[in-house]
């Protein structure tokens, strides 16, 4: 290959620009080399080229590694898994995504989309293949089917910048409204109370399905049903936010909704576990994804009915502990929603405000009716 003058501005034999009908402009590149003709490679798809003299110099580098025997066109990222894997890893390695959103976003690609549609280039995946993965997604809330195309989105926005394709098909997803049915009574005729109990009785009946995760979900099940706390602190939360002499945690305001610290018993069911782990998280191995079914699992093995296939939520159990403390426990209104870390709204923010000591007897009396 060598190097030609066309009308004033330097070429190179064999790279051509094409100019898509997105406006993106991609180099070709057809080359011989060691006997061998190597078929048209889009270098602006395959190692990022956007000039003509970057493909040349990168031209040389992998004829360089062809050479030394190294096919330089084996690792390129074709399907979508590729790309993900690509991209998680770049992630990972530059610290760009918590330690939590690494795990949940892990959890979610390899139980929702790998084996789905994850074998797929992206140039073939069509609007039909994503919906593939929304109705596996159709029982859950509209946050999960988001978390989809937040994850999926940037990579077809990339993928359309390389001009490996023309237009984002995630688009055509309908953002999802976020949230389930407040009214309990609208799902089941079961009281709050009795769903409670049911579910706390299932629990001991609740088979892990990995040996080194029980008890930790066993236990994960208990807080959740018994302090009805935010899921998503509660697997923040570190030996460290513990103090066993109390038997209480201390939930830190950097990982509250309330920016403020809140103090809550212990279950007396989770204290030889919590009192077991030396250090770090209380929860390790449990993904925010995983929590849905392994809820929905529990909820199976009671004889909880509901109307027209609706269910319940970990965030439900917050409306099932409140609604049995006022209606079953005959706490204050305003009690049992300091028991939830709710804030105080207007004027009674800056005048009330309950001890721990009544929170701990509100959640005594609550734990009493449960058992």
């Amino acid at each position: 290959m060598y190097i030609i003058l066309k009308r004033g501005i330097m070429s190179y034999r064999g790279i051509t620009t094409k100019t898509l009908e997105n406006g993106a402009n991609n180099i070709y590149v057809r080359f011989k080399h060691l006997g061998r003709t190597y078929p048209v490679k889009n270098f602006t798809r395959l190692f990022g080229s956007k000039t003509e003299k970057q493909a040349y110099d990168k031209l040389q580098e992998i004829k360089v590694l062809i050479s030394s025997g190294t096919n330089p066109f084996l690792n390129t990222p074709h399907t979508l898994n590729d790309i993900w894997d690509k991209r998680f890893e770049r992630k990972v390695k530059n610290r760009e995504w918590t330690n939590n959103t690494v795990k949940n976003y892990k959890y979610f690609y390899e139980a929702h989309i790998r084996n789905t549609i994850g074998h797929k280039k992206l140039d073939k995946i069509i609007y039909e293949d994503l919906l593939k993965v929304i109705d596996k997604l159709a029982d859950r809330q509209g946050g999960t089917k988001n978390t989809f195309k937040r994850l999926m989105r940037p990579l077809f926005e990339e993928a359309i910048k390389n001009g490996i394709i023309q237009e984002n098909v995630i688009n055509k997803l309908e953002t999802q409204k976020e949230g389930s049915d407040k009214n309990i009574s609208l799902k089941t005729s079961k009281s709050s109370l009795s769903i409670l109990r049911k579910l706390y009785n299932a629990i001991p009946q609740y088979k892990v399905l990995k040996k080194h995760q029980d008890p930790e979900i066993r236990m994960f099940l208990y807080m959740v049903i018994l302090t009805a706390h935010r899921k998503g602190e509660l697997m923040k939360l570190k030996k460290e936010n513990v103090v066993m002499e109390e038997k209480k945690i201390i939930s830190p305001a950097s990982i509250t909704k309330t920016k403020e610290d809140y103090h809550f018993p212990i279950p007396k069911e989770c204290l030889s576990y919590i009192d077991n782990i030396e250090s770090g998280l209380l929860f390790p191995t449990i993904a925010v994804g995983s929590t849905y079914e392994m809820f929905q699992r529990l909820i199976r093995l009671t004889d909880i009915k509901f109307y027209n296939e609706k269910s319940l939520s970990i965030h439900d159990t917050r409306r099932l502990m409140l609604n049995t403390m006022i209606t079953n426990c005959k706490i204050d209104g305003m009690l049992a929603d300091a028991c939830l870390s709710h804030k105080q709204r207007g004027v009674v923010q800056h005048y009330l405000s309950f001890s721990y000591k009544d929170i701990k007897k509100s959640y005594k009396k609550f734990w009493k009716k449960i058992r």
